[in-house]
């Protein structure tokens, strides 16, 4: 028998594309995964986690997002169960002890047979490059429903404690599947985000984001702790002053930037890359070269490239350095960060 699938669709993703040309994307679907397909549509933001934690314990077997790298960031959550929330948020991140913290961010999985089809539906679609999926629509639907060249295949997800703001004393607790961007780039997201009220063009109010925070953004130092959950030992330690940084599952950031080359998504390691007090177009030339293949990260004496199990990143929350999670803002550092190997089964 065929595993139940359910497909949960954001409409506004891509821009309100995905609810306008619902009917065409529905006979994709139906064409390439059967016309058994069930359909949901999210309201809000967090409905594709309560959905996907609804439907798994139906006993639905595949979960097909359609919508952005944030909406397979909510149902990507939704495969687990809740973990101790009111522990973590009260936790101090700055002075947790680290087998406590390893013990408050265990993961249990609601199915552990359940399965991921993600596809690209959204505007960047940065997880699917990370993937090596085709980022056409119809043509990556095609390539998961062929049997010849279809399996399925466990990646690694990464979870984070995050402070909520400077102004709540709490902490949340997310997973994320591609990568977090911290200080100068999520910064830039959060601009981008505010500004698309104002202006629907994404390009455009990136572009406005990038002006806006580029001149006036300053670097703060950060401590970076890098441990392992096989040995339970801090294994590297570094203090810094950091204008941008990420942790990566996936190599690639939004807007093509192949960042975190040597990051696999199997490989049951997250990347911490760091890049120290630098002047901001400095940094954007050096993104650019990125983007053109003429460059690439990795240590030399403005830049950290590291690997590890858990990592930390420690800096007083009045810093307010901003923290975001497959491009959407979540908060600000403090944060913990650890790898949870071959944790999700996706088709591939």
């Amino acid at each position: 028998m065929p595993a139940k699938s359910i497909v949960i669709v954001n409409p506004n993703s891509k821009g309100g594309q995905t609810g306008n040309n619902w009917d065409s994307i529905k006979v994709i679907l139906q064409k390439y995964f059967g016309n058994d397909l069930e359909f949901v549509f999210t309201e809000k933001s967090g409905d594709g986690t309560l959905f996907t934690r609804s439907y798994l314990e139906k006993g639905y077997e595949n979960i097909i997002p359609i919508g952005g790298d944030g909406m397979i960031n909510e149902v990507g959550n939704g495969f687990f169960k809740n973990v101790d929330r009111d522990r973590l948020r009260k936790i101090d991140i700055m002075t947790v002890e680290y087998n406590e913290i390893l013990a408050l961010t265990e993961l249990d999985k609601i199915n552990i047979d359940a399965t991921m089809t993600i596809l690209p539906g959204g505007t960047r679609n940065v997880l699917v490059r990370s993937l090596g999926l085709p980022s056409d629509f119809e043509e990556c639907c095609k390539y998961l429903s062929e049997s010849s060249t279809t399996s399925t295949d466990f990646i690694d997800i990464i979870s984070a404690v995050v402070r909520t703001s400077t102004e709540k004393a709490e902490n949340q607790f997310r997973i994320f599947l591609n990568a977090a961007e911290i200080g100068l780039g999520a910064e830039i997201i959060e601009k981008g985000k505010m500004i698309r009220d104002q202006i629907s063009s994404r390009i455009l109010s990136t572009i406005t984001s990038v002006i806006a925070t580029l001149p006036i953004y300053k670097s703060n130092s950060c401590q970076i702790i890098e441990g392992s959950t096989t040995s339970h030992k801090i294994v590297n330690s570094l203090t810094t002053k950091m204008t941008m940084g990420m942790v990566s599952n996936g190599s690639f950031l939004g807007g093509g930037f192949q960042a975190a080359t040597k990051a696999e998504v199997s490989d049951g390691l997250l990347d911490t890359i760091v890049i120290k007090n630098s002047d901001s177009f400095k940094i954007l030339q050096r993104l650019v070269n990125i983007k053109k293949g003429e460059e690439a990260m990795d240590n030399e004496e403005d830049i950290y490239y590291g690997q590890s199990q858990t990592v930390s990143w420690l800096t007083d929350y009045s810093n307010n350095i901003t923290v975001s999670l497959d491009g959407e803002p979540v908060g600000i550092l403090p944060a913990f960060f650890r790898v949870h190997p071959k944790c999700l089964k996706i088709k591939i």
